[in-house]
């Protein structure tokens, strides 16, 4: 079972999470994409009854990537939150709590579709909010998948929250999340807890890496399944 990889992707050094981000050593900056912070309150908030609990579940994710990894930056790959409802006292609470802990940490949000939609965040939060397109050395940070820009060796983004569909020995294991690389473009799949995917069809030449969770083999660990020439 292999709970993280590490690729080289256009010549730079990533380390893949089967938790749903991508570590840049080189940089010591954390990567993850598509967090939708609040979506579940959201939901809440018109009458759709919804388990509580997603944001603090993937708050709880990114702290262990923060440890694990003793990353310095952590840059949101766009849709922070899931709409401005989703600002709950108590999402806010969370995060700030967060903030707090993380004190020494370099917050980055690549404006996403829905943080648009949200508007400005609370002028306190110590979290710079940058447009797609910045890069951070030869990287250039988004939120939808697009070409490359112009000078940039590789763009990391989300917005899909791609998944394969995946059989192996007669079992079908449905939808798998997964990272998915297209022409120099990485997509990351979706972090948050409470958040959907959408099948994708790579093309041949694209690498996909599946992760498979815990209650899949009952190993009590996601893992990541590498995926060439589909």
């Amino acid at each position: 079972m292999t709970q993280t990889m590490d690729v080289d992707v256009a010549g730079i050094e990533l380390q893949l999470h089967a938790e749903r981000a991508v570590f840049w050593r080189q940089q010591r900056a954390l990567f993850v994409a598509d967090t939708h912070f609040g979506k579940a309150a959201t939901f809440r908030r018109h009458g759709i009854p919804v388990p509580r609990g997603s944001t603090s579940g993937t708050l709880g994710k990114i702290d262990s990537l923060l440890e694990k990894t003793q990353a310095t930056r952590l840059i949101i790959l766009g849709d922070m939150f899931h709409a401005r409802s989703s600002l709950t006292p108590k999402v806010c609470e969370l995060l700030e709590a967060f903030f707090a802990k993380h004190g020494q940490i370099q917050f980055t949000l690549v404006r996403g579709n829905h943080d648009t939609q949200v508007g400005p965040l609370p002028s306190s939060w110590p979290i710079e909010v940058v447009n797609p397109g910045q890069r951070v050395g030869p990287i250039a940070i988004g939120h939808h998948p697009t070409a490359v820009p112009a000078g940039a060796s590789l763009l990391l983004c989300g917005h899909l929250h791609p998944a394969v569909r995946f059989a192996v020995g007669g079992e079908d294991f449905g939808k798998l999340p997964c990272f998915w690389l297209s022409n120099r473009c990485f997509v990351l799949p979706a972090i948050g807890e409470f958040t959907g995917t959408h099948v994708i069809r790579p093309r041949r030449d694209d690498h996909t890496w599946m992760i498979v969770d815990e209650d899949r083999f009952g190993s009590g660990e996601s893992t990541l399944i590498h995926q060439h020439d589909h």
